[in-house]
């Protein structure tokens, strides 16, 4: 469907203001990072700005939080790539800055009021019962009386929610004093009731009100510059012609989808008549709806037909637009949006699993079906789970509980620790690849895969894979870390661990750290030349970029074959190049992908897997190992949108609200949201848990807590909970007993014998630049070779040096670097550092070169009518600054018009300027003031 929307923004790319080269970015979150990280960076100009976050990092810090705002700014941008938040941010995006910030202001005085008049209502009240003669101990425990003393003394601050719904009991029971109460008093309280009702409501509507501002002052701040985060993606996007995958689908819903159906067709070259979508439950909602039209008028044709395949249950992409209650509707016998008939096909038989899987999950689900409180939901889980076997008997389920461990270290690890009994069990029937461990989340599949290396079981986990974790790319990108930073001691000390190791070193490691751990890169260098490690900075700096790795790669011997981890990098590095890559734009290109960059992992090896549940999907293994108890109601951070706002909100139809119970205290909409959502967590929760546990072939293995309440009943807010649940309904639950299973535990299927199924390269290819058997024919430059290209580049490079020396001092620092990057070649270095030698001590210039003043270099400055202006040089003393530019070549009016203009724009920034000198760099050093 992608590759298909694609096509489509491609054919209609001019009609949509596109370039037509326009470049489809994937990674749509290191884009919206770097949004983030350039409007972050405007904190100090941009005041009304500055305020807002700063009031943000604040509401943080009261939270008991980090005051750093980057990490949630990041998370909650997100976002704005979700399909079902565009069209409420787009009605968002109408609202400027100004006006959140005076909500939040109004919200805050509101809140103040509310709770004014909260307290008030308390107080009526216990004046109403006084004027009656009325005294606490009157009514039925003294409840009703005690309840509003609170709201008059703590107001807000006490738990009014989980106290009035004790009320409400007591109010719906007519239950306002007890049996042995005197008549006269029961009179009394009886003539009260109306008002003790209109009392306790007002209470609740006050709260209700509270709570709802309380929720969106949580929320407004990010709110807020949400707005700002999309406007700098999108002129990230503009500078870079590039496109987000993400957002075709808007684009088209937008823009192209009204076209008529022959139309769009036309434009792409091809018309189609036969449509087929697979794994229909996780087709998003405006997918779905872009392709309607096309399919709609190709059903209108003769000989024209649609296949829909998916199942309801196995709907877990929610978070990427994928709706199950898309598919359950179009699945139902009363839908149908198109003009022709359509026929529901149930593929009744498992053709997968052995029989006792597939008895087990069908019992299991329809069980299952019982906590789901959606009719819709509850009848697919009933109606969906009536597989029939097919001609494989057999197979093996076993469910382990585990209780929790007295000591906080064990009751860590008692989970990997079971998955390692497991396996060990298992092995002796089972190859390794033939086991599979699921778990929920990455974090899960980590802690497993480091307890099961550390006990000598050989795994393939997508943490496994990672290139970052490969000791000898580890070591590549520490090379390059030193080489960036010299003095960075921690990083230097890594690659001396590494080399002791990987170059076999006789010396003992101790001496050999102890001797270079504080020398200079060059000279650890010099002296592996001893081991055959001929590694020269010079010739390694004007190497291209990824001939700098594989120069790495040949000096230290890295590989004398294949090696997939490092061929895997190569082909990253390479990528990286083609965008223009220096070695510090790739190392923080590193930073922001190395948990993701991973290679392709060869089926052959006999290896124990481990993979979430959503990389699952789709497969299957013979054996199955889930550890899980998984919270079926818990989320991190969960939003939701709320549209009826009071007008006291100046206009704001709908804001994006905090998700907790809270919620449904706030009106009928909150209400009925929140039931909603949980309505979904539970269909989301149990339909990742029916995708688990239909992966096994023949034998299934779960793993989960012995959680019990206090009063030692399970918790079915949990998955344990639902497993004790369905033994208790087959009479098999037993307090005493841990371990459960059904059919036999001996292997019925004949053991596979692994084959390779793949070629491995022998050899690591690589060709050094020197060998390359290129000529080059021709130059198109008029320039290089002339007096004219030379006096340019001098001057060029002059100015970029002149730009990195601060004081004096840096002088040698700067120019050593400039010489080892070889960008100065050695005859003419001595020549250029006598000149910037001469020019730092010059006896006009060497005040302006010393440690007594503040200095900025380059730095750009936005003129009130947004010209950029980049003085060469302003140095600040006594609240005075003196403006340098340096200049080659013949003097000139121009020059002086340039200093006269960077004065203006500095005046107007209420600096006082003391001097205007331009700096002409020739043969000899000439100093114009003016």
């Amino acid at each position: 469907i992608d590759s298909f929307t694609h096509k489509i923004i491609k054919n209609f790319a001019y009609d949509l203001g596109l370039t037509l080269n326009f470049e489809v970015e994937m990674d749509a979150v290191s884009l919206l990072n770097e949004a983030v990280d350039v409007l972050i960076s405007k904190i100090g100009t941009d005041k009304k700005l500055t305020k807002l976050l700063i009031d943000y990092s604040l509401d943080k810090i009261d939270d008991d939080k980090s005051w750093d705002i980057s990490r949630d700014l990041n998370e909650f941008a997100k976002v704005l790539l979700n399909e079902d938040d565009i069209q409420h941010f787009r009605e968002l995006s109408k609202r400027n800055l100004e006006d959140f910030i005076n909500l939040k202001s109004k919200l805050f005085r509101h809140q103040k009021e509310l709770k004014k008049a909260f307290s008030s209502v308390g107080e009526e009240f216990l004046q109403l019962i006084a004027s009656h003669n009325l005294v606490q101990k009157d009514f039925n425990r003294g409840t009703i009386p005690k309840f509003f003393a609170d709201v008059k003394e703590k107001s807000v601050n006490f738990s009014f929610l989980s106290r009035s719904e004790t009320i409400e009991k007591a109010i719906e029971n007519h239950q306002y004093y007890t049996k042995t109460t005197t008549d006269e008093i029961a009179r009394s309280i009886e003539g009260i009731v109306p008002k003790i009702i209109e009392f306790f409501s007002k209470a609740k509507d006050i709260y209700s009100e509270f709570l709802l501002n309380k929720l969106a002052l949580k929320n407004l701040i990010p709110l807020a510059v949400l707005n700002n985060i999309n406007q700098e993606l999108e002129a990230i996007k503009e500078e870079g012609n590039i496109r987000l995958n993400a957002e075709f689908n808007q684009l088209i819903s937008d823009n192209i989808k009204e076209q008529p159906a022959p139309f769009i067709y036309e434009r792409i070259g091809q018309r189609f008549q036969h449509f087929f979508i697979d794994e229909m439950q996780d087709t998003s909602v405006l997918q779905w709806q872009n392709l309607f039209p096309l399919i709609d008028n190709a059903l209108a044709q003769e000989k024209s037909n649609l296949l829909l395949v998916g199942d309801g249950k196995q709907a877990i992409y929610r978070w990427r637009g994928g709706k199950a209650e898309q598919f359950i509707e179009l699945g139902s016998r009363v839908t149908n949006p198109f003009q022709v008939d359509k026929k529901l096909e149930t593929l009744e038989t498992n053709f997968r699993s052995y029989s006792e899987i597939i008895n087990f999950n069908n019992s299991f689900f329809q069980h299952v079906a019982n906590f789901l409180q959606n009719e819709s939901y509850s009848n697919l889980y009933v109606d969906g789970n009536k597989q029939l076997e097919n001609s494989k008997k057999g197979g093996y389920i076993s469910l382990s509980f585990l209780e929790k461990e007295e000591e906080k270290e064990d009751d860590k690890i008692k989970y990997p620790k079971k998955v390692l009994a497991k396996i060990n069990e298992l092995k002796e029937q089972f190859l390794l690849h033939e086991i599979c461990v699921l778990t929920r989340t990455k974090k899960d599949g980590i802690a497993i895969a480091d307890y099961l290396t550390e006990n000598n079981v050989d795994i393939v986990s997508s943490e496994t894979l990672l290139l970052k974790n490969n000791v000898k790319i580890e070591f590549i990108i520490n090379l390059l870390k030193v080489l960036q930073n010299p003095n960075d001691e921690d990083t230097r000390f890594e690659i001396l661990y590494f080399l002791h190791e990987h170059l076999e070193i006789a010396e003992p490691k101790d001496n050999f750290l102890r001797e270079f751990a504080k020398s200079d890169t060059q000279l650890i260098f010099e002296s592996l030349k001893t081991h055959d490690v001929y590694f020269d900075i010079l010739t390694f700096s004007q190497l291209p970029f990824y001939e700098k790795i594989e120069e790495i790669i040949r000096s230290f011997k890295l590989t004398d074959g294949s090696d997939a981890f490092l061929q895997f990098f190569l082909d990253i590095v390479l990528e990286q190049q083609r965008k223009l890559t220096d070695i510090n734009a790739f190392l923080d290109f590193w930073e922001l992908k190395q948990d993701k960059l991973s290679i392709v992992a060869s089926e052959a090896d006999n290896a124990v897997q481990i993979m979430t549940i959503h990389k699952s999907k789709g497969l299957e293994f013979p054996v199955v190992i889930f550890p899980c108890d998984v919270d079926i109601y818990n989320q991190i951070n969960p939003k939701v949108w709320l549209n009826e706002l009071p007008e006291s909100y100046t206009g704001f139809k709908e804001l994006l609200l905090p998700y907790n119970k809270e919620l449904s205290y706030v009106n009928n909409s909150g209400l009925e949201i929140y039931n909603q959502q949980r309505e979904e967590l539970e269909l989301d929760n149990f339909n990742l848990l029916y995708v688990a546990l239909t992966r096994a072939v023949e034998q299934l293995h779960v793993i989960t807590d012995k959680k019990l309440s206090t009063k030692g009943e399970e918790k079915i807010s949990l998955f344990s909970g639902v497993f004790i649940n369905f033994l208790k309904q087959k009479n098999l639950w037993k307090d005493d007993v841990l371990e459960y299973s059904f059919g036999n535990k001996k292997r019925v299927s004949v053991l596979q014998q692994m084959t390779e199924s793949s070629e491995t390269h022998q050899q690591f290819i690589s060709t050094r630049w020197q060998e390359h058997n290129i000529v080059l024919l021709a130059s198109s430059s008029k320039l290089w070779g002339t007096s004219q290209g030379e006096a340019i580049d001098f001057g060029n490079l002059f100015h970029e040096i002149l730009s990195k020396i601060i004081i004096s001092a840096d002088v040698e620092k700067v120019l050593k670097t400039y010489k080892e990057q070889g960008l100065i070649e050695e005859e003419y270095y001595k020549n250029i550092k006598n000149k910037v030698n001469n020019l730092v001590n010059h006896k006009f210039l060497k005040n302006y070169f010393s440690n007594e003043v503040i200095v900025f270099n380059e730095r750009e400055i936005v003129d009130i009518d947004n010209q950029i202006i980049i003085p060469d040089r302003l140095v600040f003393k006594d609240n005075l600054v003196t403006i340098i530019d340096y200049k080659t070549g013949n003097q000139s009016k121009e020059h002086h018009q340039q200093l006269l203009k960077y004065e203006r724009v500095l005046k107007s920034m209420n600096f006082k300027v003391d001097k205007k000198l331009l700096i002409y760099l020739n043969e000899d050093i000439n100093i114009v003031e003016v």
